[in-house]
């Protein structure tokens, strides 16, 4: 009993003071303490006594140094390679305007041909998570009569050991952050089973559930010490390098990432404490935990990547290619391109109210060649959209299979907020599609205008220069708003509340056996 005590000391609103007043005295004693305001204190109470012992123990001092180490680490590099793209992809994207604008005296046809490239920007909090930037390209060629894939894959130049994962402050609270609350939590109550003294505690007038919070509060405020204090120390150095990013509500992404990754946390810290309180001994418990972080961190993703590309299959790009083009040929409904074109000519004549090519006010061939790019689209985008609706119901049944670990979830509504996941670089990859195609038909537009003198036979050449490709403005790529995101992102989000909702049902019920065991 006096080790119980000695660990919980009896609060002070609890003392009685008979012993020290007279008879007469008892008059002048405190009143009583409201029994909602004695709860308050006695989880208060156990989570000061809780948060000192793990303070003072060298395994939080050495996991939490590490993590913090690693932590600004992770943050300074993904600021130092963020600040680095994101200057690259500016210039990139001006120099490739610039040579868009002097490509010199040529052909406008020619010059479609020539072509433009466009440079995704990253997320505003790419630093942090950079998704899926290293696989899914950063440079897309715009040319007339081709849609392209993203080319310019970092990953691709990474060694074996860069592509198991990006050293990103993401990475790091996602799998070493539980870890820190594991080794912090899993003696929380089967270490006291152990040494005895879980027993006498119990036996106080401390119930099992004050017991649970005041627990879960100090294990908690540790973890908040370490991770908050290098979060912020993170943040104010950024503030100081003027990080913004112009309409992406930066400051409410950097909250609901917040405000996910809490969550997560106390997923991991409840999960702990119910462990704890169910275990026989500590040994028992840290191999349990350490087996669930095992499987939620590394396994359950991998295994839902590879049941993804299962239920939804993609082609081989060599198939897929061939079908485009074979398609292309045949034309969207079965009537090839230059077969379609001569069956609509006559209503082009009508249109223009010509009779022969000669009377028509524009060049017959600018016209012949924005049908077949019009052609085309139909074409494109259900190859294009075949594709991608895989890839986004890949990610989607991804994000469903996180009812087995909230790594899942997490992961995608991170990389979301980050504005570097899946959805964002669709949105550039249409954006780039949507420019392409406005590119080509003012070109076209200009050539039927410009040329109209050669559907006599007049002949000649028309030669173009920089007030011509002017006419076609510089790419800009503006993506969706934070609204779009959580629409897509939603059940993510929920998927977190309803782990930590379990997390804290499992561990009511843990400590609720402990009494059970102990009547």
């Amino acid at each position: 009993m006096n080790s119980a005590r000695a660990r919980y000391p009896t609060p002070t609103w609890r003392k009685s003071i008979s012993s020290t007043c007279t008879p007469a005295d008892t008059t002048r004693r405190r009143a009583p303490v409201p029994p909602d305001q004695e709860v308050k204190l006695m989880i208060a109470s156990i989570a000061r006594k809780e948060f000192s012992e793990i303070v003072r123990d060298g395994r939080f001092k050495w996991t939490a140094g590490i993590m913090a180490l690693l932590l600004l680490t992770a943050l300074a590099a993904g600021y130092q390679k963020y600040s680095a793209y994101m200057d690259m992809q500016r210039l990139a994207q001006d120099q490739t305007n610039y040579q868009w604008f002097n490509q010199g005296d040529k052909n406008p046809h020619s010059g479609a041909h020539y072509g433009n490239y466009a440079f995704k920007p990253a997320g505003p909090l790419a630093f942090f998570d950079n998704g899926v930037n290293n696989y899914a390209g950063t440079a897309l060629f715009m040319e007339a009569h081709k849609q392209n894939f993203a080319i310019g894959r970092p990953a691709t130049d990474q060694s074996s050991i860069g592509r198991f994962g990006d050293l990103s402050g993401a990475m790091i609270l996602r799998l070493l952050m539980p870890l820190l609350i594991i080794f912090l939590g899993f003696t929380a109550f089967s270490g006291e089973r152990e040494s005895g003294t879980l027993r006498q505690v119990l036996s106080m007038s401390v119930g099992n559930r004050q017991l649970l919070w005041g627990k879960a509060l100090g294990i908690g405020t540790a973890v908040v010490l370490v991770v908050g204090a290098c979060v912020l120390i993170g943040g104010l150095a950024l503030s100081l390098t003027g990080l913004h990013a112009e309409g992406e509500s930066l400051g409410l992404r950097v909250a609901l990432m917040a405000a996910s990754y809490l969550l997560y946390a106390a997923i991991f810290l409840f999960l702990t404490l119910a462990v704890s309180a169910w275990a026989k001994n500590a040994r028992t418990a840290l191999m349990i935990l350490v087996g669930f972080w095992a499987f939620v961190g590394f396994l359950a993703p991998k295994a839902a990547s590879e049941i993804s590309k299962v239920v939804h299959p993609t082609p081989a790009f060599g198939q897929w290619m061939a079908d485009m083009r074979g398609h292309q040929m045949r034309g969207i409904d079965g009537v090839p391109p230059f077969v379609r074109f001569e069956q609509e000519s006559q209503a082009i004549f009508a249109e223009y109210g010509a009779e022969t090519v000669a009377e028509l006010p524009v060049y017959v061939g600018a016209l012949r060649l924005q049908k077949f790019e019009e052609y085309d689209f139909p074409v494109f985008e259900e190859h294009y959209g075949r594709l991608r609706d895989s890839y986004i119901d890949q990610r989607r049944l991804q994000d469903r299979l996180g009812v087995i670990a909230p790594t899942l979830p997490l992961r995608s509504l991170s990389m979301a907020l980050a504005g570097t996941d899946l959805i964002r670089h669709i949105d550039f990859a249409d954006a780039a599609e949507t420019y392409r195609r406005d590119m080509v038909t003012r070109i076209n537009a200009y050539l039927g205008e410009a040329a109209a003198s050669m559907n006599t036979g007049g002949g000649g050449v028309l030669v173009s220069d920089q007030e011509v490709f002017g006419i076609v403005p510089p790419f800009e790529f503006r993506s969706q708003g934070l609204g779009a995101t959580l629409d897509e992102h939603g059940g993510n989000l929920i998927a977190l509340v309803v782990w930590l909702l379990a997390s804290l049902g499992l561990a009511l019920w843990a400590v609720r056996r402990l009494r059970v065991e102990q009547d």
